[in-house]
C-alpha cells in the first residue's frame, strides 16, 4: 500500500471517517452522524463559485458509500475532513445520552474482532433494525399495528491501491427480515401510495449487494460492478437517502421512482469528475429485481439505464455549498412487467437540489416527472429540512419533509393523489442504540379507503455492533 493508503478512510453503509484519533473510541463500524463540509483554499468573498474537486466529490452521490478506502479525494490535499458525506449511517455513535451502555460487555469480543479485520484493509458493517409503528386506522378490518425487523451484515474488503488511480473494493450485504407481528405493511393496511416503512420486506433473506468498484485517474472515476442499487448513483438524496436513520416512507426515501430505480439489480455503473464543480455519472442494469435470485432477468432483454450531470457550488463568504442535478432514465420496464412478453417502453426526468444554509443545516427537493408505463408515480414532488448534530449532539438528527405525488393510472387506475408529511427525531441513546420517534399524516390514495387524514406515529430503534 502506498502513502496515500496509509491515512484511512472508514466508510460505513453511506458515511465515510477519518480513523485514528477516534479509534479508541469507536470500532470501524462506528461513525458519528456528522455534517462537516470540505473548507475550500478560495478567499472569502461573496458571490457564487463552482466547487474544489473535493468539493464536489463530497456532494456528488457515489456508489462507494458503505466502503472503507473509496474516496475522490486526494489525500494529500492539505484539506482533511472527517466524513466526506453528510448522511446519517449506521454504526455505533459518540456523545450517548446515557453513559452506560449494557450491550458494551457483549458486544466488546465481536467489536475486538472487527478492529483486528480492520486493520487488515476488511470492514464488517453489523447492524439491527427494529420498527414498531402504528396507524390511527385502516381499512377492510386490517391490523394497524406492526412490527418489523432487519439486521444486517455488511463486509468490505480493499483488495489493492493502484498507483496513480485509487481503491479496488469488492463488498457485499446480507440482509435477514422478519414481520414479527405477522401483519400487512402499514402501508397496505391505510391504503397509502406509497410504503410508509422502507425497513419491511416480504422475503426474509437477501443478498442484496455482491460488488466489485475500481477508482482510476487518482480517484476522478469510479467503475461499479455487480449487484447493486441505482439510488448509489441516480438523483439520490443524501438527506433522505436511510431508512435505518433518516426518513421511514418511501416518498422521501428514495422516492417512487420507476420500477428499476428502488432495489439492487445487476448493474454497471461509471461516475467521472472531469472539472471542479461537475460531476457525470451513467449506469445500466437488468430492470427486473427477484430477491430470490442474485443476478435476476439478466437473459429477458430487460434494462433501466439513466445518466445524471451535476454541479456544485460555493455561496458567499460562509462557503455554503449546494449540489444541483439534472438526471433522464429510460426503461423497458414496468411495474409489472416480468419478461420480454410485458415490456413496456418509457423515459423520465429526475431533479434534485440540495443547498447548505447553516453550518449543520440544509434544505432540500426533488421532482420527478415520468412516463406511467414505468413507474408508479407519473409526478412526485418532495421538499424537506435536514438538520444534523442537535443540539451540539454528534449523531442526534433532526428532519421533517412535505411529499406531493401523482399515481400512475396505468397501474393504479382511480386512485387519489398522495399528500404526506413526515418528521423524525434521531437520538444517541447509548453508544450502540439510536432512537428516532417518527410521525407522519398522509392522505390515503386506495379509492377503497377514506379519504380523510391518517396519522402514523413510529418508534425505530438502531443496534450496531
Amino acid at each position: 500500500m502506498n502513502a496515500r493508503g496509509a491515512n484511512l478512510v472508514v466508510v460505513v453503509a453511506g458515511c465515510w471517517m477519518t480513523w485514528g484519533s477516534l479509534a479508541h473510541a469507536q470500532t470501524p463500524s462506528g461513525p458519528e452522524n456528522y455534517f462537516n463540509r470540505w473548507e475550500s483554499n478560495t478567499p472569502e468573498s461573496g458571490g457564487i463559485r463552482l466547487a474544489t474537486f473535493a468539493q464536489t466529490a463530497h456532494w456528488a452521490p457515489m456508489p462507494s458509500w458503505s466502503h472503507p478506502e473509496l474516496a475522490h479525494s486526494p489525500l494529500d490535499d492539505p484539506l482533511t475532513l472527517m466524513r466526506p458525506h453528510p448522511m446519517p449511517v449506521t454504526g455505533s455513535g459518540e456523545d450517548p445520552l446515557l453513559g452506560f451502555d449494557p450491550l458494551e460487555l457483549v458486544f466488546r469480543p465481536v467489536r475486538n474482532v472487527m478492529d483486528e479485520l480492520y486493520a487488515n484493509d476488511f470492514r464488517l458493517g453489523l447492524s439491527s433494525v427494529l420498527v414498531y409503528q402504528n396507524i390511527s386506522r385502516s381499512f377492510g378490518s386490517q391490523q394497524e399495528t406492526s412490527f418489523f425487523s432487519r439486521f444486517d451484515v455488511a463486509p468490505s474488503f480493499r483488495a489493492w491501491d493502484l498507483e496513480g488511480h485509487g481503491n479496488g473494493i469488492f463488498t457485499a450485504l446480507l440482509r435477514a427480515n422478519n414481520n414479527l407481528l405477522d401483519t400487512p405493511s402499514p402501508g397496505a393496511a391505510s391504503g397509502s401510495f406509497s410504503p410508509l416503512d422502507d425497513v419491511f420486506s416480504g422475503t426474509s433473506f437477501l443478498i442484496n449487494r455482491v460488488e466489485f468498484q475500481q477508482q482510476f485517474f487518482d480517484k476522478s472515476l469510479c467503475l461499479t460492478v455487480g449487484k447493486a442499487n441505482p439510488n448509489d448513483v441516480i438523483a439520490s438524496n443524501l438527506f433522505a437517502w436511510d431508512e435505518d436513520s433518516q426518513f421511514l416512507s418511501v416518498t422521501f426515501d428514495g422516492g417512487n421512482y420507476p420500477a428499476g430505480y428502488g432495489g439492487y439489480f445487476p448493474m454497471v455503473a461509471l461516475q467521472a469528475i472531469p472539472t471542479n464543480g461537475f460531476y457525470v455519472t451513467g449506469m445500466a442494469n437488468s430492470a427486473v429485481n427477484n430477491p430470490t435470485q442474485p443476478f435476476a432477468s439478466m437473459d429477458q432483454g430487460l434494462y433501466f439505464c439513466a445518466g445524471e450531470v451535476g454541479t456544485v457550488l460555493e455561496i458567499g463568504r460562509d462557503k455554503l455549498q449546494g449540489r444541483y442535478s439534472v438526471s433522464l432514465m429510460n426503461s423497458n420496464t414496468g411495474p409489472d412487467t416480468t419478461d420480454r412478453s410485458t415490456r413496456v417502453n418509457g423515459s423520465a426526468l429526475a431533479l434534485v437540489a440540495q443547498q447548505q444554509f447553516g453550518e449543520n443545516t440544509v434544505l432540500w427537493s426533488q421532482y420527478l416527472y415520468s412516463a406511467e408505463s414505468i413507474g408508479p408515480a407519473s409526478r412526485e414532488w418532495t421538499m424537506g429540512l435536514s438538520i444534523e448534530q442537535c443540539f451540539g449532539r454528534k449523531n442526534d438528527g433532526f428532519g421533517i419533509a412535505i411529499g406531493w405525488s401523482d399515481p400512475s393510472d396505468e397501474y393504479y387506475p382511480g386512485w387519489r393523489e398522495n399528500l404526506q408529511l413526515e418528521a423524525y427525531y434521531r437520538c444517541q441513546v447509548t453508544h450502540s442504540w439510536q432512537l428516532s420517534p417518527d410521525f407522519q399524516v398522509f392522505r390515503p390514495s386506495d379509492p377503497q379507503a377514506s379519504g380523510s387524514a391518517v396519522f402514523s406515529f413510529a418508534l425505530r430503534l438502531l443496534t450496531t455492533f
